[in-house]
């Protein structure tokens, strides 16, 4: 955190009262201020989340710990849920910042180094974690030049149908209902200039990286976690989202965005 993003505290200069988190700087790209108190929660909870085993949850009695050593917690967590940093779950709170979950896995990783069997007992835990992220969803971001949708994300729960599935053929309906399993989420998807037809099944963990790529507000950063080829029609450099349209997509499924920026979006070719 550079200097000019603290605000001074001009009685005690030494100790600065408030941090300013820059769009740019952010996981969702939105601008942030916040208490020095809530910040120090927020390094300090999501590192001790990543140490333990359940990247991004911070438990209730966790935080009862840190209020025995006499640091404030019930205002702070609150303070970050208003700022959108994190939210209330089942005993206790997930953090949002998944980018900042990352860099603390990534400092785990390196302190595990080549231990085999710890790599493994992470990644089962991050996935553990992944899974109770999933939710039910449609997504639709709008192109910033014209304000159509540039592409559709649906997740689909186990047990739930499509928000579409009257409209789609009675032996597909068929079909899917003979061949789905319990605790298959669908995802449905149909980017710039391709989509995955009727969706696969996917497991929980897939499913909730899915959800928390899309929530808040979106960002080419954070949709790119999901792992969908055209990024759900975001442009890397101008961080925002084109429809077929103003991507000036050609037969061979190569576009550019009006800025001039090229990807390929469509898998096929």
């Amino acid at each position: 955190m550079s200097s000019d993003e603290a605000a001074d505290n001009r009685e005690d200069p030494g100790h600065l009262s408030f941090i300013i988190m820059r769009a740019t700087e952010t996981f969702d790209g939105q601008e942030r201020v916040m208490s020095r108190a809530a910040y120090d929660l927020q390094v300090l909870a999501t590192s001790h989340s990543a140490s333990c085993g359940h990247p991004g949850f911070v438990p209730d009695d966790y935080l009862e710990h840190l209020d025995g050593l006499a640091i404030e917690t019930t205002i702070t967590a609150a303070e970050l849920c208003t700022a959108g940093m994190w939210e209330r779950v089942d005993g206790g709170y997930r953090v949002l910042d998944w980018e900042a979950v990352e860099v603390c896995l990534d400092q785990v990783r390196q302190r595990w180094g080549e231990d085999e069997q710890a790599l493994a007992w992470e990644r089962e835990r991050e996935a553990l974690v992944q899974a109770q992220m999933a939710q039910a969803m449609v997504v639709t971001p709008r192109c910033a030049v014209c304000g159509t949708p540039a592409a559709r994300v649906e997740l689909v729960a186990p047990g739930c149908l499509p928000a579409e599935w009257e409209q789609w053929p009675r032996t597909v309906q068929d079909s899917i209902e003979r061949q789905r399993q319990p605790g298959q989420w669908y995802p449905l998807f149909k980017g710039v200039a391709s989509c995955n037809g009727y969706g696969d099944p996917i497991d929980a963990s897939w499913a909730g990286r899915i959800a928390q790529a899309f929530r808040l507000s979106l960002s080419f950063a954070q949709v790119h976690r999901a792992g969908f080829y055209d990024d759900a029609g975001f442009c890397q450099d101008c961080d925002a989202p084109y429809c077929y349209q103003h991507w000036n997509v050609s037969e061979g499924g190569y576009g550019y965005c009006p800025r001039g920026h090229g990807k390929s979006l469509d898998p096929h070719w």
